[in-house]
């Protein structure tokens, strides 16, 4: 076995975060507010003499997974037995008791994939197959948790996403349901990212997001939603009123690629699993941040019984990409190079668990000419900025519905970033008649709902605010935004680029 477990005593490590913490806490005569924990990976060694294959072995994999559960259990364990010790044996050791009235922020950051010797091969940077909780069952109940954060470590193996294991997106659900106070989860990033978009074919190859664990892992959110019961153990505890979930994160506007082909994550479900099942949580929430690829079904329709009536505050960003790998926008003169979504195999689009001819030719191909002998465009091609009826108003449409049945919404807004640094041969195409400013390129597109307007005389009336340019939807779809108020035509406002490290806030 190729790994090297630094810290094997892991129960031993969660309870020195947690008196660390409550150290420093102690500093300051407070209770216990907030504890922090790193879940490490095991080191691979990748000795000279033996350098580590190309495609890691699944039981590597497995042996990682079990020291990534472990250290989960040992913290909750820890935690538990922490929260049980009485006053008497904490003031032993001058520790500060949980504070139980407002609540433990846990936060815990999965930190990033280290080796003994870094592997020359490429192929070893990105990790396709996703770490699962072992016998998440087992896990203590902890009713003094008001808080979950689960991030993933920073640095230097955060480069394009490379050396980070993507988890299950089961992981963070069976976290919480064994938190049965929880008020608030938040995940800055929750492993869903497009490939590195390059020129050459060795950078396309080496950092690949295999569609097939992209969709499974899609689909099971969506049905450990459905049924949580059965699939988690426990419901969604009906304390939790507040998520932060990002399901990807956003680059530079130069580091994405609009022009390919892009995977069908829905089929062979006939709605988008994760859609449907942020639609079944949200129905308990009264805020939501969530930046996720989407469809139509993440809000409920008309004669859904579950209406998100206790929701206050909505914050919905989507990828230009739908889940079923159409597009939500177009060129300015409707370019679409690809309109749909292309269906995934099961031959084809898992990684593989040996190395292959393809890995070495590409290996060779890298050392040779980085960009593959390739007379492609060297930019990735960025240039989807008027809205496709056909795909944006039916989402459109659903927000106005859902929006009708948020009693207590106070602030609800739908938006997508768009801009315009094309790939050399569209501008070429263009001429000196770009629609955009490549140095102002970028904007937000999208609609907001606000239940009270600017000024005392509009104060009782809510207000509609667009943010689409020139675009105007459908008499239809204008007509359900009409019904809830008044409506606000703003300009777009250009920037050089977004802000790519909010989520880190």
């Amino acid at each position: 076995m190729a790994i090297l477990i630094l810290e094997p005593d892991v129960n031993g490590c969660a309870q020195a975060t947690i008196k660390g913490s409550a150290a420093r806490h102690a500093k300051f005569d407070r209770l216990l507010e907030h504890i922090r924990h790193d879940v490490v990976m095991p080191l691979l060694q990748n000795p000279a003499e033996d350098p580590l294959p190309c495609r890691e072995p699944l039981e590597e994999t497995a042996a990682v997974n079990a020291h990534f559960s472990a250290q989960i259990h040992a913290l909750y364990e820890e935690l538990a037995a922490y929260h049980a010790r009485t006053a008497e044996s904490l003031a032993e050791e001058k520790l500060p008791a949980i504070d139980v009235e407002k609540g433990l922020e846990v936060a815990i950051s999965v930190e990033c994939q280290s080796y003994t010797r870094f592997p020359y091969c490429d192929h070893l940077t990105y990790h396709a197959r996703r770490l699962t909780l072992e016998k998440p069952e087992t896990l203590p109940k902890l009713p003094f948790v008001r808080k979950l954060r689960i991030t993933h470590g920073y640095g230097y193996g955060d480069y394009h996403f490379s050396h980070v294991r993507p988890l299950s997106l089961r992981v963070p659900l069976e976290c919480l349901v064994r938190l049965t106070g929880v008020a608030e989860i938040e995940c800055p990033w929750m492993w869903e990212r497009l490939s590195v978009p390059a020129a050459g074919r060795p950078v396309r190859h080496y950092t690949r997001v295999w569609e097939g664990p992209w969709r499974d892992a899609r689909h099971e959110f969506g049905a450990a939603m459905e049924k949580p019961e059965e699939l988690l153990g426990l419901r969604i505890p009906t304390t939790l009123t507040k998520a932060t979930l990002w399901f990807w994160r956003p680059r530079g506007i130069w580091e994405e690629d609009q022009a390919p082909a892009m995977p069908d994550l829905v089929t062979p479900a006939e709605k988008d699993p994760l859609s449907v099942g942020l639609c079944i949580l949200a129905a308990q929430l009264q805020e939501l941040n969530l930046r996720a690829f989407i469809t139509e079904h993440l809000f409920p329709d008309a004669s859904s019984s579950m209406q998100w009536t206790h929701m206050r505050r909505l914050t919905v960003e989507f990828h230009l990409m739908r889940a079923d790998g159409s597009w939500y926008f177009v060129g300015p003169r409707g370019e679409n190079p690809h309109p749909k979504g292309y269906v995934i195999s099961d031959v084809d689009h898992y990684p593989p668990t040996e190395t292959t001819a393809e890995d070495d030719e590409v290996d060779e191909q890298w050392d040779d000419d980085p960009q593959g002998g390739e007379e492609v465009d060297y930019f990735p091609d960025v240039f989807r900025t008027e809205p496709l009826a056909k795909t944006i108003e039916p989402l459109l449409s659903a927000f106005a519905t859902a929006l009708k049945h948020m009693d207590a919404v106070e602030d609800a807004e739908l938006f997508a970033y768009l801009a315009w640094y094309p790939s050399e041969s569209r501008a070429a195409e263009y001429g000196d008649e770009p629609p955009y400013d490549c140095e102002k390129g970028v904007h937000r597109w999208g609609v907001r709902y606000l239940a009270k307007g600017d000024g005392d005389e509009k104060e009782a009336q809510a207000v509609i605010q667009w943010q689409v340019g020139d675009w105007r939807p459908s008499r239809g779809v204008l007509g359900l935004f009409e019904d809830l108020g008044r409506q606000e035509w703003l300009d777009f406002e250009f920037l050089h680029n977004r802000d790519q490290y909010a989520y880190l806030y």
